[in-house]
């Protein structure tokens, strides 16, 4: 399994390619990926001229998984953002608007034509595909069931999934159930790792409905999301990582039973009131581990 694999992905924090100050700080936040983009934050006439600066802004980053957002197969740009940005500071392509697995199979290729070109270990670039739109959250199950070992997992583009649909957000977010449902589902029923949720737009300086927001997320089976603003990523960090006073006594009183238990040839036990077997222990294992591996951050002790 490569780094990548193993990789959190609570936080993934979008600059501008062509804006310097915020790809020279871009790494600064404590984010679980960083992603310079090509795509919509970039004027259209500034597009081509933005690639130049990427592979060394690639270089400086230490920590983060370093990620590049490409333009769409529509926009005829694709292919030569991709030839400008592959190389070795690459972990990571996300890739908009995907509608169909014959648009990730034309990525695929060119990548692993670009890696076996310059020198780089075949499928050592991962991809994260976006699911933005009507079609593309129908054609899911079709996308995720076709996809090869290069994509790492989905985000789900909320922005332009309410434009395509003209749906005004609401606090609650009910608009936004099926589609972040279905995608966790596809993913997870595919063998991909829980998928990455879109940006909160309502207010970016709002913490507590963001919070709110990313609980909901969590709960539907999201890990993480993108986030728009560096102060977005703390926050983001604990939602989706923090376990309540409770919480935390539950699934540590789960873990170390269980293992105790295990050691003894036991895989089904009582824990208090609750039943555990494996199923049980290893969804405790896994936010036991992610609420510790935030700790860690808080502490200063993050890898880099």
């Amino acid at each position: 399994m490569s780094e990548v694999d193993g990789a959190l992905l609570r936080t993934v924090l979008f600059a501008p390619a062509n804006h310097q100050r915020r790809v020279e700080r871009l790494g600064d936040f404590d984010a679980d990926a960083v992603v310079l983009d090509l795509e919509d934050a970039v004027a259209n006439a500034e597009k081509v001229p933005a690639r130049d600066a990427i592979p060394s802004a690639l270089a400086r980053y230490a920590g983060p998984l370093r990620c590049v957002r490409v333009n769409g197969l529509a926009t005829g740009l694709l292919f030569g953002d991709l030839n400008a940005v592959t190389g070795p500071n690459l972990d990571m392509v996300v890739v908009p608007k995907i509608e169909s697995s014959a648009e990730l199979g034309f990525v695929d290729a060119h990548l692993e034509r670009l890696e076996a070109e310059r020198g780089l270990e075949p499928g050592a670039i991962r991809l994260l595909p976006i699911v933005e739109t009507a079609r593309g959250i129908l054609r899911m199950e079709d996308i995720a069931a076709s996809a090869g070992e290069r994509v790492m997992t989905f985000l789900f583009g909320t922005g332009d999934y309410t434009v395509d649909l003209g749906i005004e957000p609401t606090p609650g977010a009910e608009e936004l159930v099926y589609p972040r449902t279905r995608l966790v589902l596809c993913c997870r029923a595919y063998g991909f790792a829980p998928p990455v949720d879109g940006p909160f737009f309502t207010d970016l300086e709002d913490e507590e409905a963001f919070v709110a927001d990313s609980r909901r997320s969590r709960s539907l089976g999201f890990h993480g999301r993108l986030v728009l603003h560096p102060r977005q990523v703390a926050w983001a960090n604990r939602a989706y990582s923090i376990l309540e006073p409770e919480e935390l006594r539950t699934v540590e009183e789960v873990v170390e039973a269980f293992e105790a238990a295990e050691r003894e040839g036991l895989a089904s036990i009582r824990v208090g009131s609750r039943f555990v077997d494996y199923p049980i222990y290893q969804l405790a294992r896994r936010r036991l581990d992610r609420y510790r591996a935030y700790r860690r951050d808080e502490k200063g002790g993050r890898d880099g």
